[in-house]
């Protein structure tokens, strides 16, 4: 009985240092991570031991039912300045209510422009230029005031001049055209204009002999223009000159053979050489 007893409990020894053994020499799940296991993987139950999955080794990637964030579309810069030519050549090609609408558009543009800065001389001009176009010359007059109040812009003053004109302040007009022309020489875009605007202002004076000068300066920078020959000759008719009125009045007829004024007044004019 004794040998028995003492046999059992030998091999309950030996088999319980066997599976403590066994236990010690288990490679933790950590080590046994391959490279293609890096992302985690489900373990199988353990009776023994619960094993925690391994950390990626990359970051999580959103899942495929996650919404890719909007993109808000960029849209472009309001240009007055593009909007204001856009009016003249739809202006030019007979176009007029939609010329008229690009230019209340060009001036909503700069009218926000003048809000963020106030200082902004562009903005100003071709608001004056597109109001010009809207024949809202009052408005020309004003704005155009606060913008030299700013600062000098030659071409600010160009437009007021010629809104005078219209508002028949011939006296203005004279003033603010020729400080245009005072301030950007011979060569200024607008100069043949000036010398126009200030003739036509020269004749409601009756200063003729102004307005034949300025008639003169405008041709000659600008010989182009049939209806600028033709006021032109009409000045020089006024002053008894019919010889220099009668060729006058040919130079408007060759570029507008059909002007029917001009020809009318050609044969008055040659009925008194």
């Amino acid at each position: 009985m004794r040998s028995r007893a003492l046999a059992a409990v030998v091999i309950s020894f030996v088999a319980f240092s066997t599976v403590a053994t066994a236990q010690e020499t288990v490679t933790p799940p950590e080590a046994q991570v391959t490279p293609a296991q890096a992302a985690p993987q489900p373990e199988a139950p353990s009776s023994t031991t619960t094993v925690m999955p391994a950390a990626p080794s990359s970051p999580a990637q959103p899942s495929p039912t996650m919404a890719a964030p909007a993109q808000t579309a960029i849209q472009p810069k309001a240009d007055a300045l593009l909007l204001y030519k856009q009016g003249r050549d739809l202006e030019a090609a007979g176009k007029t209510a939609e010329a008229g609408a690009k230019y209340r558009e060009s001036v909503a543009v700069c009218d926000r422009e003048l809000a963020a800065d106030p200082t902004r001389m562009d903005a100003y001009t071709v608001k004056c230029w597109s109001l010009f176009r809207l024949d809202r010359y009052r408005e020309v007059v004003d704005i155009g005031a606060a913008g030299l109040k700013v600062k000098f812009d030659a071409r600010i003053v160009e437009v007021m001049g010629e809104a005078y004109f219209y508002l028949n302040d011939d006296k203005n007009a004279v003033k603010y055209l020729q400080r245009y022309l005072d301030n950007v020489g011979e060569y200024g875009d607008r100069v043949p204009t000036a010398y126009f605007y200030m003739a036509e202002s020269f004749v409601r004076q009756k200063k003729l002999d102004h307005a034949d000068i300025a008639y003169s300066f405008a041709v000659y920078r600008e010989p182009g223009m049939a209806r600028w020959w033709y006021r032109y000759a009409s000045v020089a008719e006024a002053l008894g000159e019919y010889s220099r009125a009668y060729d006058l009045y040919a130079k408007a007829l060759k570029l507008s053979p059909s002007m029917a004024e001009a020809v009318s007044a050609q044969s008055r004019v040659k009925a008194r050489l």
